[in-house]
């Protein structure tokens, strides 16, 4: 925490902008997220007090916070792949598996600032232990940790691929490693890959059927392996949506990339400076 407000203070020194202009800071955070209370559960819960309150003393300007996946969601929605649709899922497939929705052009929260929390959706019946501390989340599966653990596994029991021969110490492996791999061609990781890509739209696909959304958007780390990831979605998609549903909704990766939290953390902080 000490070294975020640290990194922030940095970064204004440099702007050239009187600091009486900086009206407010929206910070994403991952986890559960309130963003009217200001209450950070999953990161930065050391007291009792809002992190939002902690922020705004220790930074020195008004701090406002939400969560990570649906600042992508707004910064899509704002400016990027959104062209008018008003009802909308974001999938951020990064490390972890969350959502976030549109309905009607307005951010859905739930009632504490909750919602999307789809990667801990319990369909697996394994007795892989997520890092919510259940079984059989479907972030056991599918997300980058399970990218990350079930190519360990593949690596460790002798089959080829680009990291085992260039990578000498694999506990330094990284999500972004396992992403250059894909698209340096890499046939074990775009198995592994497409394999997720395959489960992740099963079960998009469900929300398909619930919401009847008009866009639906791949985003996150693992969304840079292109049409690796989104082609087997899209498949799985087809093969178990109602074929109405179907049609009413179109897939697409996000156009923002990794720069959707960030443009969404500004556009987030204008709005809530507004409310």
């Amino acid at each position: 925490l000490e070294e975020l407000c640290k990194l922030i203070l940095q970064f204004i020194k440099k702007v050239d902008i009187d600091n009486d202009k900086i009206l407010n800071i929206n910070i994403n955070v991952s986890g559960r997220v309130n963003p009217e209370s200001g209450y950070s559960f999953s990161q930065f819960n050391f007291e009792e007090r809002p992190l939002a309150e902690v922020l705004t003393e220790k930074i020195g300007f008004r701090v406002t916070i939400d969560n990570d996946t649906r600042a992508m969601t707004y910064g899509e929605y704002m400016k990027g792949c959104v062209k008018g649709e008003k009802d909308i899922i974001f999938v951020n497939v990064s490390w972890g598996l969350g959502i976030g929705i549109i309905i009607d052009g307005k951010i859905y929260t739930g009632k504490s600032g909750f919602s999307g929390e789809f990667g801990h959706t319990n369909v697996f019946d394994n007795e892989i232990i997520c890092h919510c501390g259940k079984k059989g989340c479907i972030e056991t599966e599918v997300s980058g940790a399970a990218l990350h653990r079930i190519l360990l596994e593949h690596i460790n029991n002798g089959e080829n691929s680009i990291i085992s021969n260039t990578k000498k110490n694999l506990e330094d492996l990284t999500l972004d490693d396992i992403i250059d791999a894909v698209n340096k061609e890499d046939l074990l990781c775009i198995e592994l890959v497409e394999e997720i890509g395959v489960k992740l739209g099963r079960h998009v696909a469900g929300l398909i059927n619930i919401f009847n959304p008009e866009l639906v958007i791949i985003g996150g780390a693992l969304s840079r392996t292109g049409d690796y990831l989104t082609q087997p979605i899209t498949t799985a998609i087809r093969k178990y949506t109602l074929n109405l549903m179907n049609r009413d909704s179109v897939i697409v990766e996000s156009k923002l990339k990794e720069r959707a939290g960030i443009i969404g953390a500004c556009m987030l902080s204008r709005s809530k400076l507004f409310e």
